[in-house]
């Protein structure tokens, strides 16, 4: 069983990035990756204790990026931990989630719900300050009773305390996670706001710009979405991948290796980038 879509602590994740890789060997699934949003900070613990679980870990990451004014995730797969253009590009992104945070506690106090910076790093146990620890910190102050609807009032696209971002697009997400010699695939394609069609488009874009694979296993994706999206990647030459998303306590009924990955998607996603490693290399 394979998960390629999980995230720890050092995102917006519950679990320190050791207990992830526990919970995955307790769970049965055989090959993981974490993929904490814009940030690569858990992956050197998970690894070491991938080791002594006998879990397979792929090094990932999700990149926040903004469409039009749409959130489109990408992942990335098999990346390089030595490239210093790849972690100097992050460091950029944390600023950003900061800054970010703060246009968002002042829509938020403007509408008559103050919320303090402070407030909200003492729900970050990472290094990645998130909406979740914001909805968080919103719910301690009693403004909201769920993470759901901090996000569908205030914070998600659409609230009106909504601040998109800015700093990157999806086509540089998949240059940047191709230039460090990673597999790009776009994540949840379905929950991109923008009808079928666009995104149909924007895949056919985001091809000449590298993409490898879509997130064709997701939680909430019916049969036909997932014949639907299988079909896209056969049409495309795109690779499938898949995941549980898991978040912990941040993300309730969602469990580590609930979408029953096939062994063979991460075969493929692992020859291909041998693949093209090889072809590097060879130059």
């Amino acid at each position: 069983m394979v998960d390629l879509h999980m995230h720890s602590k050092c995102s917006d994740g519950t679990l320190e990035p050791e207990e992830l890789v526990q919970l995955a060997k307790k769970r049965g699934v055989q090959v993981i990756a974490l993929t904490d949003h814009d940030s690569v900070d858990g992956l050197e613990r998970a690894g070491k204790e991938a080791e002594k679980q006998g879990v397979i870990l792929v090094n990932g990451i999700e990149f926040s990026t903004s469409y039009f004014g749409k959130e489109v995730h990408i992942l990335g797969y098999f990346l390089d931990l030595t490239d210093e253009f790849f972690l100097g590009k992050l460091e950029e992104l944390k600023i950003e989630r900061g800054n970010r945070t703060v246009k968002i506690l002042k829509k938020l106090s403007d509408r008559g719900l103050p919320l303090t910076m402070e407030e909200v790093l003492m729900e970050v146990t990472g290094p990645v300050v998130s909406r979740t620890h914001v909805a968080n910190a919103m719910m301690k102050k009693g403004y909201v009773y769920t993470r759901s609807e901090a996000f569908r009032q205030y914070i998600g696209e659409g609230g009106s305390a909504y601040v998109a971002k800015t700093i990157i697009s999806p086509n540089e997400a998949v240059r940047l996670i191709r230039k460090n010699g990673g597999i790009a695939a776009i994540a949840h394609p379905k929950l991109i706001g923008m009808g079928r069609e666009k995104v149909l488009s924007l895949i056919d874009e985001l091809i000449g710009d590298g993409l490898d694979a879509l997130e064709t296993y997701y939680p909430g994706y019916s049969n036909e979405d997932i014949k639907f999206y299988e079909g896209v990647c056969k049409e495309k030459g795109l690779l499938t991948t898949g995941g549980s998303d898991y978040h912990g306590l941040n993300r309730e009924g969602v469990e580590i290796g609930d979408m029953n990955v096939p062994f063979e998607v991460y075969e493929d996603l692992k020859d291909r980038f041998l693949q093209r490693k090889t072809s590097i290399e060879s130059l």
